[in-house]
């Protein structure tokens, strides 16, 4: 059996430019804020890593209430906080002063994640990549209707054994394509 090593980081610095020590932290909460990171420089959005974030059974609270005293000083909690703070402030859903803005990696600045267009047949590999489960989510429908419109070219996707992974861009876009139908239909009738 082959066991594999996560490069944890010991150390995060906020946007203010405080450096926050990860090593108390928990290894389950620093794995977890790695996944947040990647979903970060992955494109994925505001309210997505806020909703990670806030969850009070997650690992980023260490089993204790999110309302017991102490809960907001945890270091992993603080940088997951700040995590989301620069997607929110990518999207323009946070208001940033200036000093905190340039702080932000350069392709955040935009209102966008660096993600590169993948070469012609290069795959999904360089852009924002969602799961089924996670489109299915977005698109509150079932895994079937999902692979369904991967299948029918209405969502870019590959599978990788049983592993589909969808682009995030193209899951978006279907979501807002059938919600004008929808409210096509509505406004007909």
């Amino acid at each position: 059996m082959k066991v594999y090593s996560l490069d944890l980081l010991d150390t995060y610095r906020l946007m203010s430019g405080v450096a926050v020590d990860l090593r108390p932290a928990s290894e389950l909460a620093r794995i977890y804020l790695n996944d947040l990171a990647l979903r970060l420089a992955q494109g994925q959005g505001y309210a997505e890593l806020l909703a990670r974030v806030l969850r009070p059974d997650g690992p980023l609270y260490e089993g204790r209430s999110p309302l017991a005293p102490g809960s907001e000083d945890l270091a992993a909690l603080r940088a997951a906080r700040d995590l989301v703070y620069r997607a929110g402030v990518a999207e323009g859903a946070i208001e940033a002063n200036a000093s905190e803005f340039a702080a932000l990696p350069v392709g955040l600045r935009g209102g966008v994640a660096a993600t590169a267009r993948p070469a012609s047949g290069s795959g999904l590999t360089t852009e924002a990549i969602v799961t089924v489960g996670e489109a299915m989510e977005m698109l509150s429908i079932t895994r079937q209707a999902v692979i369904n419109a991967v299948k029918t070219g209405r969502i870019r996707g590959e599978q990788h054994g049983k592993l589909w992974v969808l682009s995030r861009e193209d899951v978006l876009r279907y979501r807002l394509a059938r919600d004008d139908r929808r409210i096509a239909r509505e406004s007909a009738a």
